[in-house]
């Protein structure tokens, strides 16, 4: 990258570095949403269709 510093190079790698983490984190959020509703649909009977 022309006119990129080796500090802006740092900084990309840090903020991609956490993009991969947060998003790993909301991968497992949305898995523990999907098993909490399978948990408390079974309750009701009724398993609503995705």
């Amino acid at each position: 990258m022309p006119g990129t510093t080796s500090s802006d190079l740092s900084e990309l790698a840090a903020a991609r570095k956490r993009i991969a983490e947060l998003e790993a984190e909301l991968a497992i959020h949305r898995r523990a949403a999907e098993l909490m509703g399978e948990v408390t649909s079974s309750k009701g009977g009724t398993k609503p269709s995705a």
